[in-house]
Protein backbone atom coordinates (compact mmCIF):
# COMPACT_ATOMS: atom_id res chain seq x y z
CA UNK A 1 0.00 0.00 0.00
CA UNK A 2 2.66 2.27 0.97
CA UNK A 3 4.48 1.95 -2.16
CA UNK A 4 1.00 2.92 -4.25
CA UNK A 5 1.04 5.86 -2.45
CA UNK A 6 4.39 6.37 -3.68
CA UNK A 7 4.01 5.70 -7.27
CA UNK A 8 0.66 8.13 -6.90
CA UNK A 9 2.79 10.88 -5.48
CA UNK A 10 5.40 10.73 -7.46
CA UNK A 11 3.16 11.01 -10.71
CA UNK A 12 0.92 13.59 -9.50
CA UNK A 13 4.13 15.60 -8.69
CA UNK A 14 5.03 14.90 -12.27
CA UNK A 15 1.82 16.07 -13.85
CA UNK A 16 1.89 19.43 -11.57
CA UNK A 17 5.48 19.67 -13.26
CA UNK A 18 4.04 19.23 -16.89
CA UNK A 19 1.57 22.22 -16.06
CA UNK A 20 1.67 25.79 -15.76
CA UNK A 21 -1.02 27.41 -13.93
CA UNK A 22 -2.09 30.97 -14.29
CA UNK A 23 -4.55 31.56 -11.81
CA UNK A 24 -7.78 29.78 -13.19
CA UNK A 25 -6.10 28.79 -16.80
CA UNK A 26 -4.20 25.55 -16.93
CA UNK A 27 -1.35 24.77 -19.68
CA UNK A 28 -0.54 21.24 -20.55
CA UNK A 29 2.73 22.20 -23.27
CA UNK A 30 3.03 17.90 -23.99
CA UNK A 31 -0.74 17.59 -24.50
CA UNK A 32 -1.07 20.98 -26.74
CA UNK A 33 -4.33 21.35 -24.00
CA UNK A 34 -5.32 24.36 -22.10
CA UNK A 35 -8.37 24.28 -19.53
CA UNK A 36 -10.02 27.22 -17.71
CA UNK A 37 -12.12 26.59 -14.42
CA UNK A 38 -12.07 22.93 -15.34
CA UNK A 39 -13.06 22.59 -18.84
CA UNK A 40 -10.95 22.65 -22.08
CA UNK A 41 -10.73 25.61 -23.86
CA UNK A 42 -9.55 24.82 -28.11
CA UNK A 43 -6.76 27.06 -29.23
CA UNK A 44 -5.20 27.24 -32.80
CA UNK A 45 -1.77 26.09 -33.31
CA UNK A 46 -0.91 29.75 -32.91
CA UNK A 47 -2.60 31.03 -30.00
CA UNK A 48 -1.40 27.62 -28.38
CA UNK A 49 2.19 28.61 -29.59
CA UNK A 50 1.65 32.59 -28.20
CA UNK A 51 0.13 31.46 -24.98
CA UNK A 52 2.61 29.06 -24.31
CA UNK A 53 5.67 30.99 -25.22
CA UNK A 54 4.24 33.75 -23.09
CA UNK A 55 3.58 31.37 -19.57
CA UNK A 56 7.11 30.37 -20.17
CA UNK A 57 8.52 33.91 -19.92
CA UNK A 58 5.66 35.16 -17.33
CA UNK A 59 6.51 38.76 -16.25
CA UNK A 60 8.42 39.89 -19.46
CA UNK A 61 7.44 42.33 -21.96
CA UNK A 62 7.53 41.39 -25.58
CA UNK A 63 6.73 44.02 -28.71
CA UNK A 64 4.50 42.63 -31.23
CA UNK A 65 7.62 42.10 -33.40
CA UNK A 66 9.41 39.83 -31.14
CA UNK A 67 6.47 38.07 -30.76
CA UNK A 68 6.20 37.50 -34.54
CA UNK A 69 9.51 36.66 -34.96
CA UNK A 70 9.67 33.67 -32.49
CA UNK A 71 5.70 32.29 -32.64
CA UNK A 72 5.59 33.07 -36.81
CA UNK A 73 8.75 33.52 -37.91
CA UNK A 74 10.51 35.84 -40.21
CA UNK A 75 9.60 33.38 -43.37
CA UNK A 76 5.58 34.29 -42.87
CA UNK A 77 3.65 36.25 -45.04
CA UNK A 78 2.32 38.91 -42.64
CA UNK A 79 3.06 41.42 -40.73
CA UNK A 80 3.18 41.88 -36.66
CA UNK A 81 -0.26 43.41 -36.70
CA UNK A 82 -1.77 39.28 -36.60
CA UNK A 83 -0.24 39.46 -33.32
CA UNK A 84 -2.60 42.00 -31.96
CA UNK A 85 -5.63 39.77 -33.44
CA UNK A 86 -4.16 36.41 -31.93
CA UNK A 87 -3.88 37.97 -28.71
CA UNK A 88 -7.48 39.27 -28.44
CA UNK A 89 -8.69 35.97 -29.74
CA UNK A 90 -6.99 34.29 -26.62
CA UNK A 91 -8.81 37.34 -24.12
CA UNK A 92 -11.58 35.95 -25.27
CA UNK A 93 -10.91 32.73 -24.26
CA UNK A 94 -8.85 32.64 -20.92
CA UNK A 95 -9.97 36.24 -19.39
CA UNK A 96 -12.81 36.48 -17.31
CA UNK A 97 -13.34 39.87 -18.80
CA UNK A 98 -11.24 40.46 -22.36
CA UNK A 99 -11.95 43.96 -21.69
CA UNK A 100 -9.86 44.44 -19.00
CA UNK A 101 -7.47 41.71 -19.15
CA UNK A 102 -6.01 40.71 -16.17
CA UNK A 103 -3.70 37.38 -17.61
CA UNK A 104 -2.32 39.11 -20.75
CA UNK A 105 -1.69 42.74 -20.21
CA UNK A 106 -0.55 45.46 -23.16
CA UNK A 107 2.05 47.56 -22.15
CA UNK A 108 1.08 50.54 -24.16
CA UNK A 109 4.22 51.43 -26.46
CA UNK A 110 6.24 48.40 -24.86
CA UNK A 111 4.05 45.37 -26.33
CA UNK A 112 2.75 42.84 -24.07
CA UNK A 113 3.27 40.82 -20.79
CA UNK A 114 1.29 37.69 -19.46
CA UNK A 115 0.90 38.26 -15.43
CA UNK A 116 1.75 35.48 -12.91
Amino acid sequence: MKRYARLTGVREKKEREEQIVIGDVVLEPKTWKVWKKGQEVKLPNREFELLRFLAENPNHVFSKEALFEKIWGYDYVSDAATVAVHINRLREKIEDDARNPRIIETIWGAGYRLNL
